[in-house]
């Protein structure tokens, strides 16, 4: 009976030292995967370090971009308009005579 109880002491034991071993393995593995996932995470930073650099340059680059145009827009009127103000004075100033004296007229 002593002997029957020892063994099943030992072999408690021993699947208990199986648990423990079990556990341990995944101890291991789940620091390699905690390793992989900081090294992951790390990355992905940098990545969204990058991303957001980028973002901001093309931003910079369409804002430049539609002020260029609203420049070119306005320049582009602003000479229409000054076209049409000579071809308005000269319409103007060309049309009109000098009066003519009383002197002029006699003559």
């Amino acid at each position: 009976m002593a002997s029957q109880k020892l063994e099943e002491c030992q072999q408690s034991a021993e699947e208990v030292k199986i648990l423990m071993k079990h556990n341990v393995d995944k101890i291991f593995e789940r620091e390699g995967k905690l390793e992989n996932l900081e090294v992951r995470s790390g990355e992905l930073k940098n990545m969204a370090i990058s991303f957001q650099k980028t973002a901001q340059t093309v931003e910079r680059k369409t804002r430049w971009e539609k002020w260029r145009w609203y420049i070119i827009s306005g320049l582009i009127v602003l000479l229409a308009l000054v076209i049409i103000i000579i071809i308005i004075v000269t319409q103007l100033s060309g049309g009109e005579e000098a009066p003519k004296t009383a002197a002029e007229d006699h003559n």
